[in-house]
C-alpha cells in the first residue's frame, strides 16, 4: 500500500513494484523473451543516434533495474547507474553479474547526483522517468545533466507523448495481466498542471489489493525545447520512439536528442 506521507516517488519504487508492476518482474515475466530483445533493439538505436563509436562515460539517470545500462556496459561503455530506489539497484546489480559486467551503481535523487562536474560524455533518462516534481524541481533535472555532461556532450531521454496520449486517453482500463491477476488502471488528467495522476491496482485471488499511486507532469516538444535551452542544452533530433520512427501525433512515445553547448 502507498505511504501517503512521503513523495511517491519515494516509495513506488520498491519491491511491491518491481513484484507486481515491472515489465520483466514477477508480474510480468518475459516468458518468451521479447522484453529482452526489445531492450537490445532500444540499445543499439541509442548508440546509432548519439554515434556511440567508441567507450564512453555514460549516466543512466533512473536506471531502474539496470536493463539498459548492463547492456550499454556490456558493449564497452564506462556506466554509472543512479536511482533513488535501493531495491531497484540491488535488481540491478544482480543483472550485472548475470551479464559479467561492471557497473558503477548510485543511490541518488536525480535533481542531485552526486557525480563530478562535466564528467559524462552520455546521459540517458528513459521509460518517462521524467517529471516527477513541479516545474522547479523537473528543470532541476534538467540542469543537473547539463551540469554532468561535458562540454559537447549528449542527452537523450525517452517519454510517453503527450499529444498522442490526449488523442487516447482512458480513464479506466481493466483486465487480466499476464500472470493472471486482475489490473486496473485508473487515470485522471489535470489540464492546468500538465499532471497525469495514476492509481494502479492489481487484485489477487484472495480479494487483496496491492495499490501504487503515482504523478507525472506530461510536456510536449515544445515545451521540453523551452526548458533543456534554459539548462543549456539544445535539442537536435526527435522521434516517435526508441525505433527510430518518425515523431507524429499518433506516436505513443516521445525520444529527444539534445547537445550541450
Amino acid at each position: 500500500m502507498t505511504d501517503e506521507t512521503r513523495p511517491w516517488y519515494e516509495t513506488l519504487f520498491e519491491r511491491d513494484w518491481y513484484d507486481y508492476f515491472a515489465k520483466g518482474g514477477p508480474g510480468y515475466p518475459d516468458t518468451d523473451g521479447s522484453y529482452a530483445r526489445q531492450t537490445d533493439a532500444e540499445v543499439a538505436f541509442l548508440e546509432r543516434a548519439l554515434e556511440l563509436r567508441e567507450p564512453c562515460d555514460l549516466l543512466d539517470l533512473c536506471c531502474g533495474p539496470g536493463r539498459h545500462s548492463v547492456r550499454l556496459a556490456k558493449r564497452g561503455h564506462r556506466v554509472t547507474g543512479v536511482d533513488i530506489s535501493a531495491y531497484n539497484l540491488e535488481k540491478a546489480a544482480e543483472g550485472a553479474e548475470e551479464f559479467g559486467v561492471e557497473v558503477t551503481w548510485r543511490e541518488a535523487d536525480m535533481r542531485d547526483t552526486g557525480l563530478v562536474d562535466s564528467s559524462q560524455d552520455v546521459v540517458i533518462n528513459m521509460f518517462t522517468a521524467f517529471g516527477y516534481f513541479e516545474d522547479a524541481g523537473n528543470q532541476r533535472v534538467l540542469e543537473e545533466v547539463a551540469r554532468v555532461l561535458r562540454p559537447g556532450g549528449r542527452f537523450v531521454i525517452e517519454l510517453t507523448n503527450r499529444d498522442s496520449l490526449m488523442r487516447r486517453f482512458e480513464p479506466r482500463e481493466s483486465g487480466l495481466r499476464r500472470d493472471g491477476r486482475e489490473g486496473i488502471q485508473e487515470r485522471e488528467f489535470d489540464s492546468a498542471t500538465g499532471t497525469i495522476k495514476t492509481t494502479w491496482t492489481v487484485i489477487e485471488a484472495d480479494g487483496e489489493r496491492i495499490i501504487q499511486r503515482f504523478a507525472i507532469r506530461m510536456y510536449t516538444l515544445q515545451e521540453l525545447e523551452v526548458r533543456m535551452a534554459q539548462a543549456g542544452l539544445t535539442v537536435e533530433e526527435a522521434w516517435g520512439g526508441l525505433d527510430g520512427s518518425e515523431l507524429t501525433m499518433d506516436s505513443h512515445r516521445l525520444v529527444v536528442l539534445a547537445r550541450k553547448a
